[in-house]
């Protein structure tokens, strides 16, 4: 196999391929897969593309190297961003999740449902499951999705890094 096919089939999913996904397409070991995606990143590296590889919790995928963050950034403020009540929703439920939305709305004091949608629909949370209290309220998380758009490999790793900072 090239390294060619790797990077054709990572630039073209949609959401990053976990190692057995790879495996099981290429008809490889996991070794052999594994060298072929850090035959790729040496590849991508040496000819400084603009391109890299990443492996995270969800997967392996093609991002953009961060020395073209500028560019990206442009384009980005070009596209649909999320409202600052969005941000600010997404922060509490990352911070304190498993959350309910009343806790949700206790935290930023103010209706969340409308936010809390548009959040669900863009997969950057999801439900959990049900608090068991009165009325079963639903318990709100983030997802993977969150954690590739952030660039952290867990939730752990998001909170390490929120606590160096504050």
């Amino acid at each position: 196999m090239e390294t060619k096919y790797l990077e054709a089939v990572l630039f073209s999913a949609a959401k990053p391929l976990t190692i057995d996904m790879l495996r099981e397409l290429f008809q490889l070991s996991k070794k052999d897969v594994e060298i072929y995606i850090e035959a790729l990143q040496k590849e991508l590296d040496t000819y400084d593309r603009g391109v890299r590889v990443r492996q995270s919790v969800a997967g392996v995928e093609l991002v953009s190297d961060s020395s073209c963050a500028e560019f990206i950034s442009k384009i980005r403020k070009k596209e649909d961003t999320l409202s600052n009540a969005a941000m600010e929703t997404l922060a509490v439920i990352a911070y304190k999740q498993p959350i309910t939305k009343a806790e949700i709305e206790e935290v930023r004091g103010v209706n969340s449902d409308k936010v809390l949608k548009q959040l669900l629909s863009r997969s950057l949370v999801t439900e959990l499951g049900h608090k068991d209290t009165v009325g079963r309220p639903i318990l709100y998380g983030t997802t993977d999705e969150f954690l590739r758009s952030t660039g952290m490999t867990s939730i752990n790793a998001l909170h390490e890094e929120l606590n160096k900072e504050g």
